[in-house]
């Protein structure tokens, strides 16, 4: 990956629309880290034009459910870190998920409000980042002193957004696919969901399916994360009151291979082969209801990190039509951060067009084609707000 250099734009290539076509473009520049239709003149005074004729631009990426601050898939190896050696990991993997074309993203737990400052002042180089803080599981919520005690805590820490964990996860209980109980009363969702509001914030909630979707839905909720067992009504519901649906469909994938060659227990191999097979169902019952798809990744290791188009390419497999799956992974995520982030200094808009954040990444590859999506050489370059963030080393030659 290169330095960062300033770009002037790309000519003839083919362009990502906000009415989700693909139409090909004389010239795509930008200026002032926004994009716009007037050429960008150089010190010759000509225009500098990447010769984009064999490329694809579709907008900038945003994972709107990641763990970047975190390194290993344990608490416990996590903590062996010495703290310089977390900090270089950290900053590497903020990095690689920036060069991979996440240009803003949503942290769901474990990221503090100065090393989001670090980013949004340019110190560290990372997508823009909306955080979560903590992870509130109804086990914090009891050691806080409840769980109005556990909110207020994560907005002191500068949460723009409170992270419940509703219902159990991988670790569950083996058996308890047909039975998923809510961590949280309905009461608990809606007094959450206000007192989150009063302080600036929104909630995600970790649900794979029970009640937990239908209260966090019911109480106002701004994205349901997961959501492996999501029924048709609680689709339909979500769709009538505009919650959004961040499905992770890799994540579980590779958890389902730590199982398979015996880094986690064999008894959690049936609850995970059932979760790998009913949520893409999710994700078709959530674009059937017309609920909003954002995409997640859920990511939490340093080899995880830098890898986050893959799961563009799992919810093609999921059924999504091309243009979906780049919808769910551009302009649907920009629309779930955008406006609730003080750690967002230009808001993602996700698309585009003429005034918008020039946030894009620029392909060598097929965007209707999965294979794009796990081949790192498919990215040509990266532009975050107009900036060259990061290129590869075959770029095309610069016409003048």
């Amino acid at each position: 990956m290169s330095e960062t250099v300033s770009q002037a734009g790309v000519s003839g290539a083919l362009v990502f629309q906000p009415d989700g076509t693909f139409r090909r473009v004389p010239e795509l520049t930008w200026g002032n880290g926004v994009f716009e239709t007037a050429v960008v003149a150089n010190d010759a005074g000509g225009s500098t034009l990447l010769d984009g004729r064999d490329l694809w631009i579709i907008p900038g990426i945003v994972d709107a459910h990641t763990h970047l601050a975190w390194t290993d898939f344990s608490a416990d190896a996590r903590a062996a870190h010495t703290n310089d050696e977390l900090e270089q990991l950290v900053h590497a993997g903020l990095a690689a998920t920036l060069a991979a074309g996440v240009t803003s993203a949503r942290d769901a737990g474990g990221l503090q409000r100065d090393l989001q400052s670090a980013v949004a002042a340019g110190a560290v180089a990372g997508p823009r980042l909306s955080i979560s803080v903590e992870l509130i599981t109804r086990e914090l919520a009891a050691a806080a002193g409840g769980l109005d005690a556990a909110i207020e805590g994560a907005l002191s820490a500068g949460a723009e957004w409170i992270k419940l964990v509703a219902t159990d996860g991988v670790g569950g209980p083996v058996g308890s696919v047909g039975t998923i109980e809510s961590h949280f009363s309905r009461a608990e969702f809606a007094d959450a969901v206000r007192r989150s509001g009063d302080g600036g914030a929104r909630v995600m909630v970790h649900a794979w399916g029970g009640d937990a979707i239908t209260w966090a839905i019911e109480a106002g909720a701004g994205s349901i994360e997961h959501g492996i067992y999501l029924t048709d009504q609680q689709a339909r519901l979500g769709a009538e009151r505009g919650v959004t649906l961040v499905p992770t469909l890799h994540i579980y994938r590779l958890v389902q291979r730590m199982i398979g060659v015996g880094e986690l227990p064999a008894s959690l191999g049936p609850r995970l082969d059932h979760a790998v097979a009913s949520h893409p169902v999710a994700v078709r019952r959530a674009r059937d209801a017309g609920m909003p798809i954002a995409l997640g990744t859920d990511f939490g290791t340093t080899a995880q990190h830098g890898h986050n188009l893959v799961e563009i390419a799992e919810l093609l497999r999921a059924e999504l039509s091309p243009t979906e799956a780049i919808t769910a992974a551009t302009a649907a995520g920009a629309a779930l951060v955008r406006g609730s982030s003080a750690g967002l200094p230009t808001s993602p808009s996700g698309v585009i067009a003429d005034g918008a954040i020039a946030d894009a990444v620029i392909l060598r590859r097929d965007p209707a084609d999965p294979k794009t999506y796990t081949d790192r050489d498919a990215i040509v370059a990266v532009i975050q707000a107009g900036r060259l963030v990061a290129a590869s080393q075959r770029t095309a030659t610069p016409t003048q």
